[in-house]
């Protein structure tokens, strides 16, 4: 009987080794690096400045009012949350919120070179990048494929 967890299963995917892609130089570079953290840091500042006042602004401008419970659920946190867990949370929509750790640009990025953004989006640009979980990552990469 087949089975994912079968040894030849396990020995074949041994073989292909890490999932690799063409812009795996320009995600392991240090300006990317930084980028990511300074996105981070920024988000988790934005995050924590408009829970305090009651609402969620989203990308698009939309104001979320937030309940109480939901302002003191996202304070005490321990973590940074999907931006789209978030949104939808906010919204009453979601009960819960996975953490958010994959940094996704919303306007993909050239797959021959990531530094060449004529007809992608900028690679660098913050306003360019979003914090997903990894349900959430999974969903919008198939829809690009």
């Amino acid at each position: 009987m087949w089975s994912p967890k079968s040894r030849a299963n396990k020995s074949e995917r041994k073989r292909q080794g890490p999932r690799r892609h063409l812009n795996t130089k320009f995600y392991t570079s240090k300006a990317w690096r930084e980028t990511r953290a300074a996105y981070i840091n920024a988000y988790r500042h934005r995050m924590i400045g408009l829970v305090k006042t009651g609402y969620w602004i989203t990308r698009n401008g939309d104001r979320l009012p937030l309940t109480f419970s939901q302002v003191t659920k996202l304070l005490s946190l321990d973590y940074l949350p999907c931006e789209i867990c978030l949104k939808l949370y906010a919204a009453g929509v979601y009960e819960t919120l996975d953490e958010g750790v994959e940094l996704d640009h919303i306007e993909p990025v050239n797959p021959e070179n990531a530094l060449i953004s004529e007809g992608y989006g900028n690679p660098f640009d913050h306003n360019n990048l979003q914090l997903l979980c990894k349900r959430h990552h999974a969903r919008k990469s198939n829809r690009e494929k």
